[in-house]
């Protein structure tokens, strides 16, 4: 007979799990970025036509003729559609993306002078999204007054059907032509990066605050929340400390889609901002079919956005254990358990309260 204890054992069987269910998402992950390199690849440069040729004779920006021959020979366009392909890949495993047929500067080179700048815009609007989205959702389950609660519950509608242009002109005219508190045009450091980093998160919380909303209102009708007021807890320790840790959890799983729509609405923010970031090299290199940059730069924002869906997916089995557990259900037995255990986690007792045993039992308790 064994002498393992039975909470060792079941440690040991949640890190195998848990270790599985690793390998399993950074191999999805992977094969999500080869599957997304492969079609833009084959996308861009096995279409009819020779891009240098089409460069050599374009009227607007020719390429030099003796550019345009070092290009050629670098990219191989003689050889088969296959043969392109793994020479591409050797060379995007060494760390070589190649040429802008634009330029013939390193596309490394444009696309690190351009990701530099974005990231921070990209940073700076995740902030903002996240506060925004707290500070609404806060409102419309918790605000006194009805009336601002639906006004607040209406807000990610608004959010989601205003496109980003159109919110970036009226901040433009708001702050920088009517109030002049930014200037459009000259570099003022961080302040420069405010008005598109606000345009970028009122452009994108509007689905994490919908969630968030939601999540917040169901938590708030869990019995746990009732058991905390008969104690004496304040509507403030109950608001931070418990609801909003427990009705944030599916939110979480929205982070990675905002990312992706952050770095996707940089190219029509930054364009309207006039910023010379990655969207405003991207925005260039569709306008002039520069497929080597446009390859580079569609890898890069998948890359990040798989990246950033895969520490979710990692995360996420943190805070709730069950992801991890083998089948696609759960017993009838641990659904009913689940309020329980948030009542006992709760109460701070380390005693669950079943369905059906009335509030004032585990309060007396």
């Amino acid at each position: 007979m064994s002498n393992q204890h039975p909470n060792a054992s079941a440690a040991d069987t949640r890190r195998r799990q848990y270790r599985e269910y690793v390998i399993r998402r950074v191999a999805q992950a992977l094969l999500v970025i080869a599957l997304v390199y492969t079609l833009v690849f084959f996308t861009l440069f096995v279409l009819p036509g020779d891009p240098i040729e089409n460069k050599l004779t374009s009227p607007l920006n020719p390429l030099p003729p003796s550019a345009g021959e070092a290009l050629r020979a670098y990219y191989h366009f003689d050889l088969s559609p296959l043969e392109q392909f793994t020479l591409t890949v050797g060379r995007l495993l060494h760390g070589d993306l190649g040429y802008s047929l634009v330029s013939g500067r390193a596309v490394s080179d444009l696309v690190a002078q351009g990701f530099s700048d974005t990231i921070v815009l990209a940073g700076v609007a995740f902030v903002m999204t996240i506060v925004l989205s707290l500070a609404i959702a806060l409102t419309a389950v918790y605000a006194p007054v009805r009336a601002i609660r639906s006004i607040a519950a209406s807000a990610p509608i608004a959010s989601i059907s205003a496109p980003s242009f159109l919110i970036g002109f009226v901040l433009l005219a708001v702050f920088s032509f009517q109030l002049g508190w930014v200037s459009s045009v000259r570099d003022q450091g961080f302040v420069s990066y405010l008005l598109p980093a606000l345009t970028l998160a009122l452009a994108v919380n509007g689905p994490l605050t919908q969630v968030l909303i939601q999540g917040l209102r169901k938590a708030a009708d869990e019995p746990f929340v009732t058991v905390l007021r008969a104690k004496g807890t304040s509507e403030v320790r109950i608001a931070l400390g418990h609801v909003l840790k427990n009705g944030a959890i599916p939110s979480i799983t929205m982070l990675a889609l905002v990312v992706g729509e952050l770095l996707a609405g940089a190219v029509v923010v930054e364009a309207v901002f006039t910023r010379t970031g990655l969207g405003f090299i991207t925005f260039e290199s569709v306008r002039d079919q520069d497929t080597p940059v446009i390859l580079a730069v569609v890898i890069l924002i998948s890359s990040i956005y798989v990246g950033i869906n895969l520490v979710t997916d990692l995360v996420y089995p943190v805070l709730d254990p069950r992801i991890v557990r083998p089948g696609h259900g759960r017993s009838r037995r641990s659904r009913l358990a689940r309020p329980a255990v948030a009542t006992a986690a709760a109460t701070g007792t380390g005693t669950a309260v079943p369905d059906g045993i009335p509030m004032k039992a585990s309060v007396d308790a």
